[in-house]
């Protein structure tokens, strides 16, 4: 037997089924083979004889111990592995082992087993005890007792005795120098004491510190590198001049010749018997800038000028002749600065290559401040520094600045122009309504350092000349409009230069503006939107106006003439109008004055004088343009004509605005209309009738319009309040339209229909086709003449009345209906019940006969529901169609597709005029026939409310005989199950009159249906019949209707 044991998921498996325990429970494997053991995890797990072997040769056992103590330690170590605990052995290394004091080391320890803690002595007489960390670090803080041991000890804390456990010693493994110097110096100008310093004059001594740390009590080299040519100096002990330990070590530079140099001073520790040997050499450097002396030197392009008004003073250019050795400000710091004498410093960076750098040149200008008097201006150019001699002057120089003469005017007209686009220049050859003279001009005088001066007009009129500076007014009256120059020259000599100057000023000479327009220049229209739709003048119309201005049939809604019924009527206003100084502006209203205003030359004499109306009466330049007119010219006025309709007269008026010196406006013209109603459409008399009946359709005997283009004539119609002193411009006068649907149907029987004034003339009241004036007004109206209305060609079934409306100028009337006559059109294609085709299955019967049945005439005079039927009659030969006469019968109607019991009198009140049927009451009936072969059985498929009876008959077969209700069988009652329907039995009959196939085909009476049921013929067969027809007739009584009928298979 073998055995598989895994200790990781804890299981034992055999290969076969022979493994058992003995009595303790233990495994009994005598005579067996165990196998496949592997390695121990947990502490219960079982190991094999080649593990425990392969474990104890790894114990370090000496041969000439005492076997009884190594097997001691050969048992802790078996348990510290099956414990997971065993340390066999540790190794570590560390990341430096050499360096000052200060240096921080690293261990990264490795081992064999599994130690999960370790303690370090560093050698220093630090420890770390028990860390879990296997890469753990040290600070060595002295130098003191190096080189260092480092000791490790790596165990497990869970384990126990030999096995759990491994250390290992580095001797002297990590050496510490002293503290790693640091290399420094420091620059001062004196032996000891003093102020450090970075720069210094050319040929200064200068006194170096050496601060170099971590030196002391070391044996140390330094070298002193001094960066100008000079020797080193080299030093072998820390205690003498330039070591640390020691005083300062003077050093004097190789001096330069007014130019800067910079020195580039460098100390190295070259040895140091305590410092970590790799880091010397070290070293410290700083660069210094020496400063020397400058000569600065400046020249001029001139010494003395004159204070020139053009330049605003006297230019100089300066040349800075300065050694080309200085050294520049981006290094150095060093700039000129410029001292022109006159207050003003200007600084130039040295090496910046800008104007007054080193051989460039440098512009100023000297103004006086008092230009009468003449100066002189002393200055210098400087170099400035970090030399502690700077700065550093050049000689002086002096610039001597003389007066300018100056020619100095100004000038205005002396009364200057407000107009746009003029200036203080700009004078009129006129005199103003203020009586003031527009041509004049005064110039002052302020010219400087003149000894004469003259004023050249160029106009042709002589100079002036004067001595002083007095103002002058000169007068360009009567001259050529144009701009005139004047010319004035100063002379005089100030200092010591003889001096001329001028100056000019222009005028510009104006024509006086044209006077604005008056008011025959000006067109007024009527600014209230005319009142009524589309007003024309009507013939015969009421004349007030003194011009006659408009005829009949002219258009009033234009701009100057229109229609009014009520409101004030105001004119546009006539605006700017010429002349606001002086005349009389006045309103005339048909020929007469109806308000004045006379002007004077005071300024907003505004008002409303009876109808006439002044407004923003002002000067020209406010009132029509400031880019046009100057102040004081012209005065304007604005004006318009305001009037109350109830001041006019009824009919035509003309006004217009005059004034006495600058002439009239257009004519405007108020109509004033004294109808102010809609029409109103009288229909009292009225009546309705046919004119063409076109081509009639025929249902049930009732007619319909349908072709033939059918006419209706609308006679005895009247209008009132109809056309005043204008009529409406339109050919829509009179309106023609669908008035109320009845009988629940829909559609328009006409389309809307217009008419016209010639339409509508039946007593003369047109001249060439413009209506009198005043038709229609008063108690009695305009009788119409009689008005031909056309039937719909359309595709609808309806019955309605008609109505009419009437526009006029004021609007439209209301819809008058004549409710006495209803229009009944029929151009649609029937629907529902359809008398001449009524459906039937195409699948009823052999397939030879498919048409559908119709409704016949064969019983229009029968009065009982059962009227004898004649075997050998082909009923389908006298179908229910045309102008049949129903009047006095018993014949139900087919209405707007529905069946129903009819007793309406159609004679009158309808168009077409219909039968009378209002007598035609009791039971009404509806026969039809349809015709098939091989059919003994069929449904009687229907909707309705309730029907009195229903029967059919087969004419020329045996149900003629058997029937007892003169050849009719009933399908109000079942049918008796064999042989010929029909109560008399010597004649064939089964002995009852019922056809309906079972109970639940009995078709109801007096109640609402809406299903199939079928009727047979027993053992009759359609084949059999006359023509292959059978007869259906339908009994309906007062209120009921079938909506739907047909025939279908038997179901």
């Amino acid at each position: 037997m073998a055995i598989n044991i895994n200790h990781s998921i804890g299981k034992i498996k055999s290969e076969n089924s022979d493994l058992v325990l003995d009595s303790l429970s233990n495994i009994d494997v005598s005579a067996k083979i165990v196998k496949n053991a592997s390695d121990p995890v947990d502490p219960q797990d079982l190991v094999t004889k080649a593990y425990l072997e392969a474990q104890i040769s790894n114990f370090n056992v000496d041969q000439d111990s005492e076997i009884t103590g190594d097997l001691d330690d050969v048992y802790e170590t078996i348990e510290n592995i099956r414990n997971n605990t065993y340390v066999k052995s540790i190794d570590f290394n560390a990341n430096i082992t050499t360096g000052g004091a200060g240096l921080t080391t690293t261990l990264v320890i490795t081992s064999q087993g599994n130690p999960n803690k370790y303690t370090i002595d560093w050698g220093d007489g630090s420890t770390t005890t028990a860390t879990a960390d296997s890469t753990p670090t040290h600070t060595y803080s002295t130098n003191s007792g190096s080189p260092f041991d480092v000791a490790v000890t790596a165990f497990h804390d869970q384990g126990s005795g030999a096995g759990s456990s491994a250390n290992k010693t580095k001797e002297d493994y990590i050496t510490i120098f002293t503290a790693d110097p640091t290399v420094s110096f420091e620059a001062y100008d004196a032996p000891t004491g003093g102020n450090q310093i970075t720069t210094w004059n050319d040929g200064d001594t200068v006194y170096f510190q050496n601060t170099t740390t971590n030196a002391t009590n070391a044996t140390v080299q330094y070298t002193w590198s001094w960066g100008d040519s000079s020797a080193d100096d080299v030093l072998n002990d820390d205690t003498v001049s330039g070591g640390s330990a020691g005083s300062r070590l003077a050093h004097t530079f190789a001096t330069s010749t007014e130019t800067e140099v910079t020195r580039t001073v460098t100390l190295t520790l070259d040895a140091h018997s305590a410092a970590t040997p790799s880091l010397l050499p070290l070293d410290d450097n700083a660069s210094y800038k020496i400063y020397d002396t400058h000569t600065p030197d400046t020249t001029s392009d001139i010494t003395t000028g004159i204070n020139e008004e053009s330049n605003n003073g006297l230019t100089v250019t300066f040349t800075n002749n300065t050694e080309n050795t200085i050294g520049n400000h981006s290094t150095y710091g060093i700039f000129y600065r410029w001292d022109f004498g006159d207050g003003t410093i200007t600084t130039v960076n040295a090496g910046s290559n800008q104007n007054g750098d080193t051989g460039r040149s440098i512009t100023h200008k000297y103004t006086l401040l008092d230009n009468s008097v003449a100066q002189d201006y002393t200055g210098n150019l400087q170099v400035v520094s970090n030399h502690t001699s700077s700065p550093f002057e050049s000689t002086d120089f002096v610039i001597h600045v003389e007066p300018d003469v100056r020619a100095n005017i100004s000038g205005s007209a002396d009364t200057v122009s407000d107009r746009n686009g003029d200036n203080i220049y700009d004078v009129y050859d006129g005199v103003d309504y203020n009586g003031v003279n527009r041509a004049l001009v005064t110039v002052n005088n302020t010219s400087e350092n003149g000894d004469s001066h003259e004023y050249n007009w160029n106009d042709s009129s002589s100079n002036d000349v004067e001595a002083g500076l007095n103002s002058v007014q000169h007068d360009f009256t009567g001259v050529t409009p144009g701009n005139y120059q004047l010319n004035f020259t100063a002379t005089g000599t100030p200092d010591i230069t003889a001096q001329t100057d001028s100056a000019s000023l222009t005028f510009q000479v104006n024509a006086v503006p044209n006077a604005p327009g008056g008011l025959s220049t000006k067109t007024i229209t009527l600014t209230d939107s005319a009142q009524g739709i589309d007003p024309k003048l009507a013939n015969n119309f009421t004349d007030n106006s003194a011009t006659s201005p408009v005829s009949a049939g002219a258009s009033l809604k234009t701009n100057t003439e229109r229609r009014y019924t009520n409101g004030t009527i105001d004119t546009s206003i006539a605006q700017n109008v010429y002349n606001g100084l002086s005349g009389t502006a006045t309103a005339i209203v048909n020929g007469s004055a109806d308000g004045s205003k006379a002007f004077t030359t005071s300024l907003n004499e505004n008002g409303t004088f009876d109808s006439l109306v002044i407004s923003d009466q002002r000067d020209a330049n406010d009132s029509i343009s400031s880019s046009t007119y100057p102040t004081g010219f012209f005065q304007t006025f604005d004006a318009k004509i305001t009037k109350p309709f109830a001041e006019y007269s009824t009919g035509v008026n003309d006004q217009r605005i005059e004034h006495n010196a600058t002439g009239n406006t257009n004519y405007v013209t108020v109509i004033c209309d004294d109808l102010t109603s809609v029409p109103t459409i009288d229909l009292t008399s009225a009546t309705l009738t046919e004119s063409t009946a076109g081509s009639y359709r025929y249902i049930s005997g009732i007619p319909y319009y349908n072709t033939g283009s059918p006419t209706l004539t609308l006679s005895g119609a009247s209008l009132s309040d109809w056309i005043g002193q204008a009529y409406r411009d339109t050919n829509n006068v009179f309106e023609i339209a669908n008035g109320t649907n009845s009988e629940s149907t829909s559609g328009a029987t006409i389309s809307t229909q217009y008419k016209g004034y010639a339409d509508l003339e039946a007593i003369s009241y047109l001249t060439a086709g413009v209506p009198e004036a005043n038709t229609g007004i008063g108690a009695s109206g305009y009788a119409l003449a009689d008005q031909t209305i056309n039937i719909t060609s359309s595709s609808v079934k309806a019955v309605e009345t008609l109505k009419f409306k009437a526009n006029n100028v004021n609007g439209s009337s209301n819809y008058t209906e004549l409710t006495n006559t209803a229009v009944q059109v029929h151009t649609a294609n029937p629907t529902g019940v359809i008398e001449d085709n009524i459906p039937v299955a195409n699948s009823l019967g052999n397939g030879t006969i498919t048409e559908d049945g119709l409704r016949i005439a064969d019983f229009v005079n029968a009065t009982t529901d059962t009227p004898t039927i004649t075997g050998s009659t082909d009923y389908t030969a006298t179908p229910f169609t045309g102008a049949i006469s129903v009047s006095g019968t018993q014949e139900a109607t087919v209405r707007w597709g529905t069946l129903e019991h009819n007793t309406t009198n159609y004679s009158t009140g309808f168009l077409p005029v219909g039968p009378d049927r209002s007598a035609d009451t009791g039971t009404q009936y509806f026969t039809f026939a349809f015709r098939r072969q091989v059919v003994a059985n069929f449904d009687i498929n229907i909707t309705s409310n309730g029907i009195a009876g229903m029967w059919i008959a087969a004419p020329g077969t045996g149900v003629d005989n058997a029937s007892g209700l003169s050849g009719w069988v009933e399908c109000t009652s079942q049918y008796a199950g064999a042989g010929v329907p029909g109560s008399d039995t010597a004649n064939g009959g089964n002995g009852a009159d019922g056809c309906a196939l079972t109970g639940a085909d009995v078709v109801p009476t007096g109640s609402s249906i809406n299903s199939s049921y079928t009727m047979t013929l027993g053992s009759e067969n359609m084949s059999n019949a006359t023509n292959n027809v059978v007869l259906v007739r339908v009994a309906l009584a007062s209120g009921k209707e079938i909506t739907s009928i047909s025939i279908g298979e038997a179901s």
